[in-house]
């Protein structure tokens, strides 16, 4: 409830042409298989999509909860890694990404846990 509260505030000050985008974390290699099969179908027939025991990858997309996907930019790729590290949940990795969307490109200028 804190989280989605923040949110709106946030949203209230976003400067011109950013947008606000919230969902959950992936490894960019494997979106399309999750928004197209589900994650836990992903992860049981493609083990390597899970970011359970090995979070460190090199694109990390952001599927969002009407199965819209983006790819985070390498700003954003260097906030996935330092949110990680604080959280247990890493298959299903709520957060709050603000930016610039170019295409289904996300240029990241903010992130936040939710």
């Amino acid at each position: 409830m804190l989280g989605r509260i923040a949110a709106l505030l946030m949203a209230a000050v976003l400067p011109l042409g950013a947008a606000q985008i919230q969902g959950y974390l992936a490894d960019w290699n494997c979106v399309k298989k999750i928004v197209k099969n589900g994650a836990e179908q992903t992860f049981k027939n493609h083990n390597n999509c899970s970011l359970q025991n090995n979070y460190k990858r090199q694109v990390y997309g952001l599927i969002t909860d009407d199965k819209r996907f983006y790819r985070l930019d390498a700003v954003g790729n260097a906030h996935v890694r330092e949110l990680f590290p604080k959280s247990r949940r890493r298959d299903r990795l709520y957060v709050i990404v603000t930016g610039k969307l170019t295409g289904n490109v996300i240029k990241v200028t903010a992130m936040s846990l939710l």
